[in-house]
């Protein structure tokens, strides 16, 4: 994306800070692509678009190239978590698994930037102009698996999480240090196609105009 290639631009490495956190998770969800037979992030037919890049695997950050999900952030390091679980209801090709709930990856997140200035700078919509700080994240693992390998999030998961609101994009529960522990054991017990993710990602996305990066450059 254009606002992506100003920001990627923008941020320095010594934005980021080592984070201290227990071994505690947070689950949220994220909208899977329709068209795809991996349960990718939902990828948009064309820019500008109001559809999120998050979780952005690619660069294993969440938070940081668009201002999207504030209050989870806050949360996450406020409450010192490290992994981030990411929920999906798969929406893709192989119907034995669509409209079902799986955990399909995770982030082991062990660095965090405060990027409001960035934000408010760079991007061309963000939420943090009246908040103290806007926490990025950054993990050292990141692993997703295909939907045969997903961990499967049913009704009675969801009570034992005690979670019982409808799931959407602002929902954030927080896992105990054992059931965090389940769900990662889990799938690092699978193989890690995070590269594949990446790859069906780059495949589906919409190109960009050149007028579109000309603009962007001139920001």
């Amino acid at each position: 994306m254009a606002t992506e290639n100003v920001v990627n631009r923008a941020f320095g490495v010594s934005l980021w800070q080592d984070y201290r956190a227990s071994d505690t998770g947070m689950a949220v969800y994220y909208g899977s692509d329709p068209i795809s037979e991996l349960p990718i992030r939902e990828i948009p037919e064309k820019y500008p678009t109001e559809i999120e890049s998050e979780p952005h695997y690619e660069s294993g950050t969440f938070g940081f190239h668009t201002c999207v999900r504030l209050k989870i952030r806050t949360t996450f390091v406020k409450l010192r978590i490290r992994y981030l679980l990411f929920i999906t209801k798969y929406a893709g090709t192989i119907e034995s698994f669509k409209n079902k709930y799986f955990v399909t990856g995770f982030y082991r997140v062990t660095k965090t930037a405060d990027v409001k200035r960035q934000h408010i700078r760079h991007c061309e919509n963000y939420s943090c102009l009246d908040e103290k700080a806007c926490h990025a994240l950054q993990a050292e693992e990141v692993r997703f698996v295909s939907v045969e390998d997903a961990y499967p999030v049913t009704p009675q998961t969801f009570k034992e999480w005690g979670f019982s609101s409808r799931l959407t994009r602002q929902s954030r529960i927080i896992l105990t240090e054992e059931q965090t522990a389940t769900v990662v054991d889990y799938l690092r017990g699978k193989p890690d196609i995070r590269d594949k993710y990446v790859e069906e990602t780059a495949r589906l996305l919409p190109a960009i105009s050149e007028k579109d990066e000309d603009e962007d450059d001139d920001e």
